[in-house]
């Protein structure tokens, strides 16, 4: 039996080979001709991967050695920028405490001769207030004189006071009232 199984397979074989056989034979041509061609594709892609590859790297290397450079040059550039603008600052920094100092200076000189020119004022206020006291004590003393022994009325006391006020201000009374006078007019 194991035989005749052989035999059938070799039959079936056989048959297959008349029906199919110039068929598969143009497939395996075909398909030999697609191998091939996709070897000799492989083989010129890879090619060409490995030099794009190569090329990608030497521009790599190029474009890194100018950023380098470029670089450096920045590093360069802003160090003296650094040391430019350093000396400027110092510079102007000095010229700023030569004229604060110049102005502190100038500023106590006018506050001294402020402080004097106060102190004068103050004496000469001093000193008015005092003529202005003796000038009010005498004019009190004189309204009193002229009383006398009598009682002092209100409208007597109200004239002195009055009087006195208007002696403080540098004024007397017809001033005071001719002005009211004008005054109303308008």
């Amino acid at each position: 039996m194991a035989t005749k199984n052989v035999n059938n397979l070799n039959n079936v074989d056989q048959i297959r080979d008349l029906i199919f056989g110039s068929q598969i034979k143009d497939f395996e041509e075909r398909f030999n001709q697609i191998n091939k061609t996709m070897s000799s594709m492989e083989e010129t892609l890879n090619s060409k991967m490995n030099e794009s590859y190569e090329k990608l790297s030497k521009e790599t290397e190029r474009a890194l050695e100018i950023l380098e450079k470029k670089i450096d040059n920045l590093e360069l550039a802003t160090q003296k920028e650094r040391t430019k603008l350093k000396e400027l600052i110092d510079t102007t920094d000095e010229s700023i405490q030569a004229q604060l100092h110049s102005q502190k200076d100038e500023f106590s000189t006018k506050m001294r001769v402020l402080k004097e020119n106060v102190s004068d004022e103050n004496k000469k206020v001093l000193a008015q207030v005092n003529v202005m006291k003796s000038e009010i004590e005498a004019a009190l003393n004189e309204g009193l004189n002229t009383l006398g022994d009598d009682k002092l009325s209100r409208d007597a006391m109200a004239q002195m006071l009055l009087d006195v006020a208007m002696k403080m201000q540098g004024t007397d009374i017809n001033t005071v009232l001719s002005q009211g006078i004008s005054t109303e007019e308008k």
